[in-house]
């Protein structure tokens, strides 16, 4: 749990990411609400916060590639973890009804996890920079509908035309938590990230990294590439492992995996955070 700290988030009040910031963060603590992902990381960087909870992937639609990119970076590490269910509700003013709008307006995210709904009800769509940014144009204009989470509909004095839109049931968004140090202590529910890239184009070269991992009996839970931006063919793997970086193993296989890349780099080693529910 952070306490009594200055804690960043991806803004508006509102938006799924100010909800799972309030479920890891203590009431005497600050939130800060920033405009995008890289501001949160400049200010954490530059010591302007002390935390920041931002997402970093979800499971329709995979990947947030910009906090990817921005943990090669900045000299940051990541703390924790934790998943925070995603429902999302249509919300319209008081009185609206699913005749009356035309326009559904939410986040690009919000709105790829919503297309079965919103091609059912066959509505235009506009995308908005926030779910809480959709809420207050929607709050002007009673002919257009918001998606978000409930707390949009307590901010906003909106109401839930139609509930739990989201294409599949099981939609959750992984959260991670960033400070300039990771959890020193080892528990039995530890997960380490790493990034490397490969030696130029060495045939077998991702097997011989991944051979280590094998060898050492460690469970990788995911493995991505991203464009290292240096060049067509050249990337950057992501990987998670199950494991703290200071067991004897999972030291052992990085320093050999260390010696098998161009670049390397761990970007924490960190436990899941218990949340509450929605």
């Amino acid at each position: 749990m952070i306490n009594n700290k200055q804690v960043g988030y991806l803004g508006p009040e509102g938006t799924f990411s100010n909800e799972a910031a309030l479920k890891v963060t203590d009431s005497k603590d600050t939130l800060v609400a920033f405009d995008n992902i890289i501001s949160i990381f400049e200010s954490l960087a530059d010591h302007e916060i002390d935390e920041a909870v931002v997402p970093i992937e979800n499971s329709t639609e995979g990947s947030v590639l910009v906090t990817l990119d921005a943990l090669m970076h900045y000299n940051l590490k990541i703390r924790g973890e934790f998943l925070l269910p995603i429902r999302h509700y249509l919300l319209v003013q008081k009185g609206v009804t699913i005749d009356d709008i035309t326009l559904i307006c939410s986040h690009p995210q919000a709105i790829a996890q919503c297309r079965n709904y919103i091609h059912q009800v066959n509505k235009r769509v506009h995308a908005t920079s926030s779910t809480a940014d959709a809420a207050r144009y929607v709050c002007e204009l009673a002919t257009a509908g918001v998606i978000g989470n409930k707390m949009l509909s307590r901010k906003y004095d909106l109401e839930v035309l139609d509930g739990e839109i989201q294409d599949y049931d099981n939609n959750v968004t992984r959260f991670a938590l960033i400070s300039h140090e990771d959890d020193f202590q080892i528990t039995s529910n530890d997960k380490t990230s790493i990034i490397l890239s490969l030696h130029g184009d060495k045939p077998g070269g991702l097997y011989e990294v991944l051979s280590i991992f094998a060898r050492e009996s460690i469970n990788l839970t995911k493995i991505e590439s991203r464009p290292s931006k240096k060049g067509m063919g050249k990337y950057l793997f992501f990987i998670d492992m199950e494991g703290h970086r200071n067991e004897p193993k999972i030291s052992h296989a990085l320093n050999d995996v260390k010696n098998q890349t161009d670049f390397f780099k761990v970007l924490g080693s960190y436990h899941q955070i218990t949340v509450g529910g929605n």
